[in-house]
């Protein structure tokens, strides 16, 4: 291939599935997946062109690639699940002062262990949409 000696940078969009534990958070996960496109990167390709860099724009979990909600407890058990836990941690049984006093502590939480909240609770809002969604599509049946 002749080559003139002019080089262009080129922006392409990919999709690639890894395989990641499901037990790490989607943020460790992105981490991961980063560190592992950054050993792929060719720097010996003999075909004139080379990746010269990496970045992750979008992560999605299984729960939402494949509508894979089920595999959480149904929501209404784990609401309930949740109100009883939270009813013996706070001294209150309205759920408005139960949630607010929850989300307080978890945005403590994710303080003193370094975490974004709002990554979080991005990544949150999205399981429980795929949820929501599996449940309309299940109760359409």
């Amino acid at each position: 291939m002749a080559s003139n000696g002019m080089r262009e940078e080129i922006t392409i969009t990919a999709q690639m599935i890894y395989d990641c534990p499901a037990e790490a958070s989607l943020q460790e996960q992105g981490r991961a997946i980063h560190d592992d496109l950054v050993r792929l990167l060719d720097a010996d390709s003999t075909t004139g062109v080379a990746c010269s860099g990496v970045s992750i724009q979008h992560l999605s979990p299984e729960a939402l690639t494949y509508g894979n909600a089920q595999a959480r407890q149904l929501a209404e058990r784990q609401s309930d699940r949740i109100i009883e836990a939270l009813s013996s941690l706070y001294d209150t049984d309205a759920a408005s002062d139960l949630l607010i006093y929850a989300l307080c502590d978890l945005r403590h939480l994710a303080d003193q262990s370094n975490l974004l909240f709002d990554r979080h609770d991005k990544n949150a809002f999205q399981y429980y949409r795929a949820e929501k969604d599996a449940d309309d599509k299940e109760s359409m049946r």
